[in-house]
């Protein structure tokens, strides 16, 4: 049974509830964060309304994929729509088991072809009290992602206190880590899975999940991707899922401890999304 103390978070490029293996496969998605079971979701490219595809799979929700993947599990949440077409709109989502105070959603978009956005909600944990949630989603040029980070640091800087613990989780698109680099001196931010792999972990799980992966690194470069389903294949990489190469998808803190942190891989995930999502269990 999880501590109590622990405050469980994912972040998870869904795409749209779309896969290349399976197509449509809302009622998989919804499983799966069910199974997950995190206190907070942060969600990307999550479409609340798209009026050419019916819910088939689910009961009625209206269109809304948002709506759907909130169930019963997750009674608070907040929804930021990026891009907006004549027959619907997606973006960014984040689901809570705790009531959120107040959300806002800053429009991001670089340039006409690419529409992103900054979701920022403040969620009122029973035992931690507030806690800051930013969930973005980036674009795919480099000198886009350098101005919406700077945005992204202005936006903390301006609204979130440096004693008031911050989650940044979301797609940032950022393979060449210059994202990353100023995010993590600017903002003094974590990354949940660096951490890990550092050792700064704690938990006793977190530390073993770490020297398992460095004894198995020989291993994993003779062994077919597709032989290693229940673990993370490379520690931090989330995109493709089918063989994850790329960092795209980040978990940051600030001012929480990382018990453990981790990419859920394998078959099942595989057929969800084109990304594998990250989880991560902290404390204060």
């Amino acid at each position: 049974m999880l501590d109590t103390h622990i405050i469980t978070v994912t972040t998870y490029n869904i795409h749209k509830a779309h896969s290349v293996m399976r197509g449509c496969h809302l009622s998989a998605l919804k499983q799966g964060l069910h199974e997950l079971n995190a206190d907070i979701v942060c969600l990307q490219e999550v479409q609340d309304i798209n009026t050419k595809r019916k819910l088939r799979s689910l009961e009625s929700h209206g269109d809304s994929q948002v709506r759907a993947l909130q169930g019963q599990d997750y009674p608070y949440i907040a929804y930021g729509a990026n891009a907006v077409y004549h027959h619907g709109n997606h973006g960014n989502a984040i689901l809570s088991k705790h009531p959120i105070q107040k959300w806002s959603n800053i429009d991001v978009s670089d340039h006409r072809l690419e529409q992103r956005g900054i979701l920022h909600a403040t969620v009122q944990h029973p035992q931690y009290g507030e806690i800051h949630v930013i969930c973005a989603h980036f674009g795919l040029f480099k000198v886009s992602r350098i101005r919406q980070a700077q945005a992204l640091i202005h936006h903390v800087r301006e609204h979130v206190p440096m004693n008031v613990p911050l989650l940044v989780a979301g797609d940032f698109n950022d393979w060449n880590l210059h994202v990353h680099q100023l995010l993590s001196r600017e903002l003094h931010l974590k990354d949940a899975i660096e951490s890990i792999q550092h050792g700064q972990g704690q938990s006793p799980r977190g530390r073993i999940r770490q020297l398992t992966h460095q004894f198995s690194q020989p291993l994993r470069k003779t062994l077919a991707y597709n032989d290693l389903d229940e673990h993370e294949k490379q520690v931090g990489r989330t995109f493709p899922s089918v063989a994850p190469w790329f960092k795209l998808d980040r978990l940051y803190v600030r001012g929480f401890e990382i018990k453990d942190a981790h990419i859920k891989a394998g078959r099942v995930w595989r057929e969800r999304s084109d990304h594998a999502p990250i989880y991560a269990e902290l404390s204060l």
